[in-house]
């Protein structure tokens, strides 16, 4: 007498369910996919500053570091280390590097407002 057309409510809900079960799985999973490639852009151009502070050394005989500023535009600072292409720092992250003697450390610390937001990474020599 009836026809039977379309989906009841119980195999609508378990559907719905089932999506909730699987976005639940996905977005922690994707979130941490993109905050890897972030870093991967830091350590790129961690590796380019460190090239640039070895070069630094062999034209001057010590390696570049700024004490007395924390916030320097690494591509104003005593002549200019190094040039990000999005301007000062790099387009997710602030770059400092700091030290003493024959060391240094180059800090990446995402910047506010970008997707690499509280991320950072930092390497010492």
């Amino acid at each position: 007498m009836y026809a039977k057309n379309g989906f009841t409510l119980i195999e609508l809900m378990i559907v719905i369910a089932i999506l909730g079960i699987v976005t639940a799985i996905a977005i922690p999973s994707y979130n941490g996919y993109i905050s890897s490639a972030r870093l991967t852009e830091a350590q790129n151009n961690i590796a380019a500053l460190k090239l640039a502070e070895e070069e630094f050394f062999l034209e001057n005989n010590a390696y570049f570091y700024e004490t007395n500023n924390n916030n320097t535009d690494l591509s104003t600072a005593s002549g200019g280390l190094w040039t990000a292409q999005a301007g000062q720092g790099g387009v997710n992250f602030d770059y400092k590097v700091t030290g003493s003697g024959t060391n240094y450390v180059i800090t990446a610390t995402g910047k506010s407002g970008t997707p690499a937001a509280g991320l950072s990474k930092s390497f010492t020599k």
